[in-house]
């Protein structure tokens, strides 16, 4: 055995030779993942609250082991979380000389944000740091995939991903499907007046993403993949069984990258072509891609790329500032061929305190908003957008709270809509099942016809799981965000590491009774009350490459729907089963 100065002088040289690597990765990370935007059940994209090291399951501690693997692992809090940035980073981690092996866990913190814990076991001797690449090609195994290739300057990832769900429905859209959608050119033979319809979707894509530095601090970068998806079975708005191939990401870009001798960092990077895009948890913007239609796969929604998206990053220790040119990829049926300018700026002042900032425009689109006597188009309309979150450490019983508000105007006409929220919560980090219990309010205004601005709150590419923008996970499909004020009381709970439990409450009000440009059949409304409804979601996370999540939610429709439907209806009930697998 070695004694500590010895294994100190192992743990210096094994950073040293990682450090420039990781301060690579690091610096691409928000363009290198293949999977950013995340989905329903998936942890890509959250952002990041805390990274712990554990070593020997947590039988020994070391603070300058710690702080190696922290700077190899290459994960800080305040980032978006890549689970293929992370298995990169891991291969790192275990070509540090005092380590074994090395595995971790993403586990979601009381706030919303995301835990990843490192666990290292410890080698009884200290080895020479392998000086050789690492990854499948290397002939080193399929321990190291996803990683086909890595050293100081070049990485080569593959990735192989399939999203798998069993939806039910009894009742959807309250047992009268026929009036609550009528007009959307999706629904050709829409569930729900049959009792319960249950059917199962599921999708693989397959891709490769690199990087290669040209000089000491110019790199290049891509990714491509390619994705098939089907559904079987009447789903949501057909019973069409149905297949679609095509492709997903598909970028390249470059970074430049430096650090000062006090830690700092100094990042720029240019990018163009297909790929994930959002601004924060995606109130605003999220769903850079649709899914269902002819692309199947409605509600595991496992496409997310842009077409195209054009960006640019600046980075400055903790504070970003990104412009970019967004086109989402919409499909046929309901592309509005919209186009979005953006420029967004987050950082943080304090290390509890996040602020954000964006400014949207949009130059070309088709989008057309109704009035009792006018049509607009969504050309021309602009987005002011403010954030600011106190999230302290998500292992310590806290308060957190958070806020956004935004506003809309259109160069071409009066507009003036609002969309906002103010969240608060306790985390409960020292009693049992470490529980988290939240309140949520949050408002996007309705047209007023009687005034001469038109004020209804406009969408454009909200969305996430159901803790975030999708507001219910049965009320969603008929409300939406626009014009509705939602009252959100949800609870957090881990029975254990790998379990989270969150119950939700959800009360819906209209803003205005006035509600053309949402369903056709509600577009004047007798009632402010759209209903209640409780969500139930069951996250397993077996490993951070496979996770399961169960999702059962029911909803009783409020006064505006009952008339609406001639107190003709029935309650909602729905029940999902979605597994993720990385391979």
């Amino acid at each position: 055995m070695l004694d500590w100065k010895s294994w100190w002088a192992v743990a210096g040289r094994g950073c040293r030779r990682v450090l420039q690597w990781v301060v690579l990765v690091w610096a691409i990370s928000p363009f290198f993942s293949p999977a950013m935007a995340g989905s329903d059940g998936d942890y890509s994209g959250r952002r990041i609250g805390a990274v712990q090291v554990v070593f020997d399951g947590g039988q020994k501690e070391n603070a300058a082991y710690r702080d190696a693997v922290l700077k190899a692992f290459g994960a800080f809090s305040g980032d978006l979380y890549d689970p293929s940035r992370s298995d990169l980073m891991l291969n790192q981690v275990r070509r540090l000389a005092f380590v074994k092996d090395a595995s971790y866990q993403a586990r979601l913190g009381g706030n919303g944000s995301l835990e990843l814990v490192v666990d290292v076991a410890l080698s009884d001797v200290a080895r020479p740091l392998d000086e050789v690449p690492i990854g499948v090609l290397r002939g080193r195994g399929w321990q190291d995939f996803p990683t086909l290739y890595a050293d100081d300057r070049s990485a080569l990832l593959a990735k192989l991903e399939n999203k798998t769900m069993v939806f039910s429905n009894t009742h959807a859209f309250f047992g009268r499907p026929e009036v609550l959608t009528a007009g959307n050119p999706l629904a050709r033979v829409p569930s729900g007046s049959d009792g319960t319809d249950t059917w199962l979707e599921s999708s693989v894509e397959a891709g490769l993403y690199g990087l290669s530095a040209l000089s000491d601090r110019i790199s290049v970068f891509g990714g491509a993949s390619y994705i098939v998806s089907g559904s079987w079975g009447p789903e949501l708005f057909t019973d069409e069984t149905r297949a679609h191939g095509g492709v997903e990401d598909a970028y390249l870009g470059f970074v430049g990258r430096d650090t000062t001798d006090q830690g700092g960092l100094r990042v720029f990077s240019l990018l163009y072509g297909r790929k994930p895009f959002q601004v924060d948890n995606g109130m605003i913007l999220r769903l850079a891609s649709a899914n269902g239609g002819e692309r199947a796969a409605l509600q595991s929604n496992p496409r997310d790329a842009a077409n195209p998206l054009a960006h640019a990053m600046f980075v400055y220790d903790r504070h970003k500032l990104e412009f970019f040119r967004l086109d989402p990829d919409e499909l046929e049926e309901l592309d509005t061929g919209t186009v979005i300018n953006g420029v967004n700026y987050e950082g943080r002042v304090l290390p509890e305190l996040r602020l954000g900032a964006m400014w949207l425009q949009v130059p070309k689109s088709r989008a057309s908003y109704f009035t009792p006597d006018a049509v607009y188009s969504r050309e021309g309309l602009r987005v002011a957008d403010l954030r600011a979150a106190y999230e302290p450490a998500p292992g310590q019983s806290s308060l957190y709270a958070r806020a956004e508000i935004a506003h809309q105007s259109n160069e071409n006409f009066d507009m003036d809509a609002w969309g906002g929220y103010a969240e608060a919560g306790w985390q409960f980090r020292d009693i049992a099942w470490r529980p988290t219990l939240s309140y949520r309010y949050s408002k996007f205004t309705g047209d007023n016809p009687d005034t001469k601005a038109f004020e209804r709150w406009d969408p454009l590419y909200a969305g996430g799981a159901g803790d975030e923008w999708v507001q219910g996970l049965n009320q969603y499909k008929v409300v939406q965000t626009s014009n509705v004020i939602a009252h959100r009381f949800m609870a957090r709970l881990n029975p254990s590491p790998r379990w989270e439990l969150t119950p939700q409450f959800w009360l819906f009000k209209a803003d205005t009774l006035n509600n053309l440009g949402g369903a056709q059949a509600l577009s004047v409304l007798s009632s402010r009350d759209l209903g209640k409804e409780i969500n139930l979601t069951a996250r397993y996370v077996a490993n951070p490459k496979l996770i399961f999540v169960m999702s059962a939610a029911y909803t009783i429709p409020g006064t505006a729907i009952r008339r609406a439907l001639n107190g003709d209806y029935q309650n909602w009930f729905s029940a999902s089963a979605l597994m993720i697998a990385r391979f």
